[in-house]
């Protein structure tokens, strides 16, 4: 009897468990992001593009907004500073269609100065970004692009970490020889100069003589 019971209880479990997720929708949504260098330096521009697929395989994904957080974002001084983050609210939305529309991909491209300050590493950089749910603008975020898009509730695709290579300085060392040669040149036009003096100096008496 209680193993009938068991049977029971078990088949019970499965069938729901199906049912959750026959019932859950799937996503297959992902976000990138590709600079268009591969480092830079202090003070370097350049620019990234966002990339949105939709996997899904029957239906479209509309995006409100793209946010992007650099890898250089922080306090300056107690102050969020210019250019740490950016936003872009996309208007009219966006829609992509399903995996096999043919029209699935978004992509946007975003220009950014890399402040002067800025060391980064030659490794890349780490972030500090929300999940899905957000809430999209916080200080304490950087090294993060993410793209709203219409949901209930609403939520974000987050591509994390958004790092940087930062390329190592370099240091040309000035050889002997460039730092001798000017100074060897102006020696030996002295020396010339004078030997063409001296050399005047003895024509002229000559001259008198005869």
């Amino acid at each position: 009897m209680n193993r009938k019971i068991g049977k029971r209880v078990v088949t019970t479990s499965l069938v729901a468990i199906a049912i959750i997720s026959l019932g859950l929708p799937v996503h297959g949504q992902t976000i990138g992001a590709r600079y268009d260098r591969a480092s830079y330096v202090p003070g370097d521009g350049g620019t990234l593009s966002v990339t949105v697929i939709n996997e899904n395989p029957t239906a479209t994904l509309e995006v409100r907004n793209v946010t992007i957080y650099w890898p250089w974002a922080q306090l300056v001084d107690g102050k969020w500073p210019s250019g740490a983050n950016m936003t872009d609210n996309l208007n009219p939305w966006t829609t992509i269609g399903s995996r096999n529309s043919g029209n699935n991909v978004l992509v946007k491209t975003y220009s950014f100065t890399i402040p002067s300050w800025y060391g980064g590493s030659i490794f890349g950089t780490s972030s500090n970004c929300p999940d899905s749910s957000g809430p999209r603008y916080d200080t304490s975020y950087h090294g993060c692009v993410m793209a709203g898009i219409t949901a209930n509730p609403p939520r974000y695709l987050v591509n994390q970490p958004l790092s940087i290579q930062m390329s190592m300085p370099t240091y040309t060392p000035v050889s002997i020889m460039s730092q001798w040669l000017p100074l060897a040149t102006l020696v030996i036009l002295i020396i010339a100069t004078a030997f063409l003096g001296l050399t005047w100096s003895r024509l002229g008496r000559l001259s008198k003589k005869s």
